[in-house]
């Protein structure tokens, strides 16, 4: 920017100096007595804030009255400044100094920021910063994007520098910031080695006898648009740093549109902390008097609030999504859950129920081709062939037994129906019954000769064989088991059946009482894993509780403790409890809660 003394003919200086006279500027020159840019003076004009004199279709002045009554209008910062300028108006500026366009004087050595909205505002900015060191005999070093360079040094070049000879003689250096960022750059971050040696020679050059140096530079603004904010943060404090080896005056610039959105408020503030200067773009700039100003600052306040609300709505509407996700994923994951659980159940049970089905139908093909041959059976054959029939019989109607007592089970219809019974007697009879079709398991029965206890005697009957079945399907190489009926002195009476098998993986264990789980499913042994999950069910409707015991020397042994009475309100509070999901317990088959289509009786 030239001063007015030197940018006016001789006829229009001689007006401006003397006194009294009715005196007028050109719009470049009332810019510069304002420290603005011709850009934002000329908004003021079409505004109205600011008359203007027409002299002809491409000429305007501006009258020195009307400046000053501008100037006063602004309140009385505007009146200083505007004293302060007619003071150097025909002196010309001093070296290291420049007139911004918040109306503040720079000194020698200053690290400023300007935000910017146009990047026409930004040019003539930049073009009043370093015109004015070219002017001054200083040197001006300009480290930006090739557009921003042609932009720069078209209106330098208007303005009557010549860059030319100012480049040839080093006093104007034109450098490419993408270009710069390379040499210095290492894995995302500033190099501070590789970059004081670029611009700690360059600038000590530059300052050779004496010379002030201004330096504009947008490397940051590249990083900031780039995402990499701490790497912007950085270069800024290696800028400060260099300034306490070299004076020079830096002019950063941000485009204030790459800066929008809540996650770069963090940035913003960590860029103006850098900086001894932070001008507002020029939407703000741009209002000349105080009032405007603070119009404007309180308008911002109300915005900041607003889009503090703003914020706080959308993250409880991203937290409500978040949350309704979540349960959509989980719901999800249960239903596919259930449906592999129903298909691997159904797998199963179509097995377990397929294979006593095939050996009744095999042992009686196999009688009646006896028959058909012979004319007559061997009674010992029929004999074995019955007993197996039997046996394959009773199987089958314990798979179908489980399979309706969890379809009451899943829809609250599983009671109990308790009286005095003789549970020692009821227990030998299991007892007898599993020695006979499993006699390489001897199993050892200790019972007092009687014992009466107030239980349903044919769903105490199923938790007993189930333990006892499950005691020899887990002893597959025989054994001995031992089965205990004990009266206890708090009321209770005491059922254990001790196996000395396979026993159960630790991992496991937790698991064993849940539906369709068999802690040994991988060796591929039968069974529905529904055995545990029922004896389970009916002690809780007794009021009772079932544990599993391991011990040192292997096997398992499971333990069941009865009230000698039961508590009709446990009991029906457990009816209640079965009706309604459970913890820990594994979901419906189906979608619907049902078990199989046919199977809910």
């Amino acid at each position: 920017m030239k001063d007015l003394a030197s940018a006016q003919p001789a006829a229009t200086r001689a007006r401006v100096t003397s006194a009294g006279a009715r005196r007028e500027y050109s719009i470049s020159q009332a810019a510069g007595l304002l420290g603005v840019s011709r850009v934002t003076l000329w908004r003021w004009i079409r505004a109205g804030r600011l008359p203007v004199t027409r002299l002809g279709h491409r000429t305007a002045r501006i009258q020195h009255d009307d400046l000053e009554r501008f100037l006063r209008d602004a309140g009385p910062a505007g009146a200083r400044t505007w004293a302060s300028r007619k003071r150097g108006a025909g002196a010309g500026l001093s070296r290291g100094t420049v007139l911004p366009s918040d109306g503040g004087a720079m000194t020698t050595s200053e690290h400023f920021v300007q935000f910017y909205e146009a990047d026409a505002y930004l040019l003539d900015a930049v073009a009043e910063f370093t015109g004015a060191a070219l002017r001054a005999g200083d040197r001006a070093i300009v480290v930006a994007t090739e557009p921003h360079r042609d932009g720069l040094a078209e209106r330098l070049r208007a303005a009557g520098c010549d860059l030319t000879a100012a480049s040839a003689d080093g006093q104007y250096v034109a450098l490419d910031a993408a270009e710069v960022l390379s040499r210095f750059m290492v894995d995302g971050t500033p190099d501070p080695a590789r970059f004081a040696g670029l611009f700690g020679d360059l600038i000590a050059r530059a300052t050779e006898g004496g010379r002030g140096v201004r330096i504009f530079g947008e490397m940051v603004a590249l990083l900031a648009a780039d995402g990499y904010h701490a790497a912007t943060i950085r270069l800024e404090q290696l800028w400060n740093e260099l300034q306490a080896a070299y004076p020079f005056v830096l002019f950063c610039a941000y485009p204030m549109e790459r800066l929008g959105g809540e996650a770069l408020g963090q940035l913003v503030a960590s860029v103006c902390a850098e900086h001894g200067r932070v001008i507002p773009a020029e939407s703000y700039t741009a209002l000349a008097s105080r009032g405007a100003r603070q119009l404007a600052v309180t308008a911002l306040q109300q915005k900041a609030r607003s889009l503090e609300t703003e914020i706080a709505r959308r993250k409880q509407a991203e937290e409500q999504l978040r949350v309704a996700l979540e349960a959509e994923r989980a719901a999800r994951e249960a239903a596919e859950r259930a449906l592999r659980v129903r298909n691997e159940f159904l797998a199963i049970a179509a097995h377990e129920l397929k294979t006593p089905l095939t050996s009744l139908s095999g042992q009686a093909q196999l009688v009646l081709r006896r028959f058909e041959r012979e004319g007559q059976l061997e009674p010992r054959r029929v004999q074995q062939s019955l007993q197996t029939i039997t046996g394959q019989s009773q199987k089958l109607s314990r798979l179908i037994n489980h399979l309706l007592d969890i379809a009451r089970l899943e829809t609250g219809q599983l009671a109990i129906e308790p009286r005095r019974t003789d549970v020692a007697a009821l227990v030998a009879q299991v007892v007898a019954s599993a020695q006979e079709w499993s006699p390489q398991h001897p199993i050892d029965l200790s019972a007092p000769a009687s014992l009466e206890a107030e239980v349903d005697p044919l769903r105490f009957e199923q938790v007993v064989s189930n333990l006892l079945d499950n005691a020899v399907k887990y002893s597959p190489d025989g054994g001995a088991i031992e089965v205990a009926l004990v009266p206890r002195a708090d009321g209770t009476v005491e059922l254990s059946v001790r196996d000395h098998g396979l026993g159960i993986p630790p991992d496991k264990r937790e698991s064993i009482f849940d539906r369709f789980y068999q802690a040994h499913a991988d060796d591929h042994r039968s069974g529905l894993g529904l055995g545990l999950y029922i004896c389970r069910q009916i002690v809780d409707l007794h009021g009772g509780a079932i544990r599993a015991e391991f011990p040192p020397d292997g096997g398992t042994r499971f333990v069941v403790r009865l009230p000698l009475a039961v508590d009709e309100l446990a009991a029906a509070r457990a009816r209640h409890e079965r009706t309604a999901p459970a913890p820990g317990l594994r979901e419906p088959l189906t979608g619907d809660g049902a078990l199989v289509p046919g199977l809910t009786g």
